[in-house]
């Protein structure tokens, strides 16, 4: 054999046995060996999880404690003793549902009601930022419960932002192959469908990601990244690589308070709660422009904490209102024709390419199943969801991975009619077939890019799949099913002519 056939083979055996392993589970669990997850079903096939974000119109403890103060100075001001103060509600994130007053009588709770020291609608900044707040008042001897919320401005504008974000932040995860299907509810609701996805905890961490940016300075928010303009990574002399940001109007002015009053002080950033860097104030920062240094951090650990930051400040802050566990929405009976219908299909296939084509017909059929190892092995990789739309894309992918080959094998039949000997044949064949298979799968990518971009969930699934398929078909024709054919000429590449229904080569 010869040695470029030796090494060509060793490359293809090698890649074929990483790409098995990433599909093979080694238990009942779905854990492999590697840390890639196998191939998931879709929401049409094997259900997953949905969810119902709302905004959440409560404050966080920053503001709920300076509500306190104002309420304070109310009830201090006709004379009632100070009560005793406690938040409303168990803690989500870093929010709870208002406040509560325990007076010292029924009395002094009656009075402090009467002299209006709970409005049922107050207007107040809360960290710089004027907020209109309504407050629902509800006494029960000497206890005054305030539930509060706050009106949120251009909701509608918000919410088309956090969708887009939220959406984004998936399939970036994902390469795109998730095919969540994230929509607005028509009700000021953010829909969340995350096909595969068996418990709550799993589809939050997914969307973690997404969540709200804040800065603490001793634990406690200081800022958070609604009015963050920009974050993206720099390099600077002496200080290696940075996160350069750029805050606008309110926060810029917060962000130059805050600095100003806490030097040398650490200031925290957090993804909801997971915290992301804790730098040092070195410098007050003026006109909401800064950096943050990371000493000898690599450029891929800063790149990644920008991208973080930048995508993940929501302009609203969002809760899980309703979360909801997704049944197929095909049944098992109509998946598992579908599966029956393939597998026949793809024998019928097989039995095709043999009984035309003899031998390279064979090895056509052993290069699609690499092929399928191939594309099963890419989606195993970027944690790919499989549905109905995907499965077309990988069906119609096969079709042209199998067109290649058919029009590599007439190539070089045509070349073998005109007189040319066996090895060359191949070699112009091949040469001849790759322009016209390069033409016809470039204008279906050109497709597929359309559907990727403009489309989405399943639309984009499809075509993410489609495109893999299109891309791996075309490794697989030209070079797999190459390697075949020439490893099987390579000592009497004459004789092997009558496969290709020449008899004699001049």
């Amino acid at each position: 054999m010869r040695s470029d056939l030796r090494w060509k083979g060793a490359v293809i055996f090698l890649a074929v046995l990483i790409f098995a392993l990433l599909i093979i589970p080694v238990s009942d669990d779905g854990k492999n060996i590697f840390r890639f997850q196998p191939i998931r079903l879709g929401l049409d096939l094997k259900g997953g999880i949905e969810l119902l974000l709302a905004p959440d119109y409560r404050l966080n403890i920053n503001g709920l404690d300076e509500l306190h103060e104002q309420l304070l100075t109310k009830i201090k001001a006709a004379h009632i003793a100070e009560p005793e103060m406690d938040y409303l509600g168990s803690l989500d994130g870093d929010r709870y549902e208002g406040i509560k007053y325990t007076f010292n009588s029924a009395e002094d709770a009656q009075r402090a009601v009467n002299v209006n020291a709970f409005p049922s609608r107050l207007k107040m900044d809360v960290m710089g930022e004027a907020k209109q707040l309504n407050l629902k008042t509800e006494m029960k001897g000497k206890v005054v419960n305030l539930t509060v919320t706050q009106e949120l401005q251009d909701l509608d504008d918000a919410l088309q932002r956090s969708l887009a974000i939220i959406n984004h932040r998936i399939n970036q995860a994902s390469a795109g192959m998730a095919e969540a299907d994230v929509r607005l509810d028509g009700k000021g609701r953010i829909n969340v469908q995350l096909p595969g996805i068996k418990t709550l905890q799993e589809a939050r961490e997914l969307i973690a990601a997404t969540g709200r940016l804040t800065f603490r300075i001793d634990n406690r928010i200081v800022l958070d990244g609604t009015d963050m303009r920009d974050a993206n990574i720099g390099f600077e002399q002496g200080k290696g690589y940075v996160i350069r940001f750029d805050f606008k109007g309110n926060g810029a002015r917060m962000l130059e308070k805050i600095t100003t009053e806490n030097v040398g002080k650490k200031m925290a950033v957090y993804l909801d709660e997971t915290m992301l860097m804790d730098p040092i104030i070195q410098d007050p920062i003026p006109n909401g422009s800064g950096i943050i240094t990371f000493g000898n951090a690599t450029k891929e650990e800063v790149e990644k904490n920008a991208i973080l930051m930048k995508s993940g400040a929501l302009p609203i802050s969002l809760r899980v209102v309703q979360s909801t566990q997704v049944e197929p929405t095909l049944g098992q009976e109509i998946v598992h024709k579908s599966i029956v219908s393939g597998i026949i299909g793809i024998i019928l296939v097989i039995i095709f390419m043999i009984l035309f084509y003899s031998i390279p017909g064979l090895f056509a059929d052993l290069a699609l199943l690499m092929y399928a190892i191939f594309v099963i092995g890419f989606m195993a990789l970027f944690r790919g969801v499989l549905t109905l739309p995907g499965i077309a894309g990988l069906i119609l992918s096969i079709g042209m991975a199998l067109d290649a080959n058919i029009i590599i094998f007439e190539r070089i039949k045509d070349e073998l009619r005109n007189g040319k000997r066996m090895r060359a044949a191949v070699h112009s064949g091949f040469d001849r077939a790759y322009i016209t298979i390069l033409d016809s799968n470039i204008t279906t990518l050109i497709a597929a890019a359309v559907l990727f971009f403009f489309g989405n969930g399943p639309v984009q699934g499809f075509a993410v799949t489609l495109t893999i398929g299109i891309l791996v078909s075309m490794v697989t024709a030209i070079f797999v099913s190459r390697f075949f054919l020439e490893w099987r000429m390579d000592k009497d590449p004459d004789r092997y002519a009558r496969y290709f229904g020449v008899k004699e080569v001049a």
